[in-house]
């Protein structure tokens, strides 16, 4: 079997930050219970590819139970922007924004692993179609939602996802696209890490972010050179 690669986001993946109804102030939770043995037991590389910031992403990744060291690598917001910058320029930058398709090429020569062998789950359909329509291999669409109750949240068996992860790399599925089934997740306390955006995200790449959102719409009609 060729060798093969598993990204993971973090937020509405691993991890889910509200605040009211669910919680009296903002708070990062996990999404999975014993996730550290579910990715040590899958065959191939794990990697987290995420908009944060790599010491934020750090932090979330202990919280969650995960040690970072053990995972195949972590391409956070510093490497999407130097991929950004080498492979759309300044303009692009402003264009599209830290686009997780930019780091395609760094990750291929990273972890020695085709895009085509490699797969994402990620809560937003728009990162997935770019990815896929850059070449990635397979895309897992997650569900991540506050419940209708106000007080428990939707997401997905981490299982069950990596099931369909497996069946793809045995040429069972052919994807590209996989919508993964919600899973209502009543509040616990296992969930609570006491991590919010305001503690983990003072950062400059977070800043970045919010300036180029604002920026971005006047510059989206033209070209990029």
């Amino acid at each position: 079997m060729t060798r093969a690669l598993l990204f993971l986001d973090l937020d509405g993946v691993v991890v889910f930050e509200t605040g009211a109804p669910v919680l009296p102030r903002q708070e990062i939770l996990r999404l999975h219970a014993e996730l550290a043995p579910l990715l040590q037991a899958l065959p191939g590389q794990v990697a987290v590819l995420t908009h944060r910031s790599g010491a934020e992403a750090r932090r979330i990744l202990e919280a969650a139970g995960v040690d970072p060291d053990r995972l195949a690598g972590l391409l956070a917001a510093e490497e999407l922007f130097r991929a950004g910058l080498k492979h759309g320029g300044p303009l692009g930058l402003i264009r599209h924004g830290l686009r997780k398709s930019w780091v395609l090429p760094l990750a291929e020569e990273r972890f020695g692993v085709p895009r085509e062998h490699a797969a994402f789950i990620d809560d937003r359909i728009d990162n997935l179609r770019d990815l896929l329509s850059h070449g990635l291999g397979l895309a897992l669409l997650a569900p991540s939602a506050i419940g209708r109750d106000g007080r428990s949240l939707v997401s997905f068996d981490m299982a069950a996802a990596l099931e369909e992860v497996a069946r793809w790399r045995r040429g069972e599925r052919r994807g590209p696209l996989v919508t993964l089934s919600p899973l209502e997740l009543p509040l616990g306390d296992w969930q609570r890490t006491g991590l919010h955006t305001k503690q983990q995200g003072r950062h400059v790449f977070n800043a970045a972010r919010r300036i180029g959102r604002l920026m971005r719409h006047p510059f989206r009609s033209l070209p990029v050179g």
